[in-house]
């Protein structure tokens, strides 16, 4: 029997019989059949046992890969580290997150961060730290250190003793000044940088926490759907009761008419058999 698609994802029923039993007695014969129920899931579907009551299994025909979901037809739930329809592809967390503070090295589903020479990684497993200080390297800092390096360098190597004149005295002011706004434009920057790894946290914290509210969601929906299923079992139960009530009441008026016709039949012969000495004598005599 064909039927419209529902919450249970059954484009089909059918129902499949056995092999028949028969009853019989005096006079009436009395045929058993066992039913069997049958789905025909809708595309896309199937059941997760053979005795599910309904279709909720999404299917996938290409493989989800790397430890994917499929969710629902056709697609699968990736992953973190994974993207594309089957969860085949790597993603490069080196080029869309840039998590590390120095190098970065992708890895399938993953990624690893290590330090340039003069430097060690971090517990964090990103950030990376000089092995003679206890600050953290941003790459300002590192600029402003080796900008503060090379310019001690070369006022060393090029420093000649002279006389101090008005010229010199507005030249070493405006050096001063200039080093100066280099400091603050650095500091500047070691600002943006702190903020710019900040939201690159919050982003990747932000895709993790919609990926898990996706699957929430859609846990979430394969739950009100167990739900409805429930409800439909249970109207289905009730309505298969109402049968089998009314089965029995037609089986007590079958049996009742089969006791009155095994009376009438026991009437008749008790009847035949007083009936016949009679005749018998009548005759004789």
């Amino acid at each position: 029997m064909n039927a419209k698609p529902d919450s249970r994802r059954v484009c089909a029923r059918q129902t499949t019989s056995s092999s028949p039993h028969h009853h019989r007695g005096r006079q009436i014969r009395l045929v058993y059949t066992e039913v069997s129920p049958g789905f025909t899931c809708c595309p896309g579907w199937m059941q997760f046992t053979r005795l599910s009551f309904g279709c909720n299994k999404p299917t996938c025909l290409a493989s989800c890969l790397n430890g994917g979901t499929c969710v629902s037809p056709g697609k699968c739930a990736c992953l973190k580290g994974f993207t594309g329809s089957q969860c085949q592809s790597d993603v490069d967390e080196c080029v869309t997150e840039k998590p590390c503070g120095q190098l970065c090295r992708n890895l399938p589903g993953s990624y690893e961060c290590y330090c340039r020479a003069g430097f060690h990684l971090q517990q964090d497993g990103q950030s990376c730290r000089r092995n003679d200080t206890e600050d953290t390297a941003f790459e300002a800092r590192d600029l402003e250190n080796d900008f503060h390096e090379s310019l001690t360098t070369t006022t060393s190597t090029t420093r000649k003793p002279t006389t101090t004149s008005s010229h010199d005295a507005e030249n070493e002011v405006g050096d001063a000044d200039l080093d100066q706004d280099y400091e603050i434009i650095l500091k500047r920057l070691t600002k943006l940088e702190k903020q710019v790894a900040r939201n690159k946290k919050r982003d990747t914290e932000a895709t993790d926490m919609s990926a898990k509210i996706t699957l929430a969601v859609e846990s979430i929906n394969d739950m009100r759907r167990a739900v409805e299923n429930v409800q439909l079992m249970q109207q289905e139960i009730y309505d298969m009761r109402s049968k089998i009530k009314h089965y029995e009441l037609e089986a007590r008026k079958v049996q009742h008419l089969t006791n009155r016709v095994a009376d009438l039949e026991s009437r008749l012969r008790t009847r035949c058999r007083s009936s016949l000495p009679l005749n018998s004598g009548s005759i004789n005599f």
